[in-house]
């Protein structure tokens, strides 16, 4: 069994975990579809690079959703509007 998505990898819900999924299983399916000699195998590939991509991901959306949120929510709304603006 392998997880995907959101199942295999938990980030702060800025939007990457979605569009992971969609990748993961696109990536999944094309290393199956080949018709690899050990499904296994290739499912233990994927996951690897499943694993390495989410691991970067994770880092990027701690660190967006760290500069979002903040103590003083003044400077949170100010970030946001920098990041996000109207």
């Amino acid at each position: 069994m392998t997880l995907l998505g959101d199942a295999a990898h938990l980030m702060p819900p800025l939007g990457a975990g979605a569009n992971l999924a969609m990748l993961d299983g696109a990536e999944l399916a094309e290393s199956l579809a080949s018709g690899p000699a050990d499904p296994d195998e290739a499912v233990r590939a994927f996951e690897e690079r499943m694993w390495e991509r989410a691991g970067t991901w994770a880092k990027i959306t701690t660190a967006g959703l760290e500069r979002l949120v903040s103590p003083d929510p003044a400077e949170a709304l100010a970030q946001f509007d920098r990041v996000q603006p109207s």
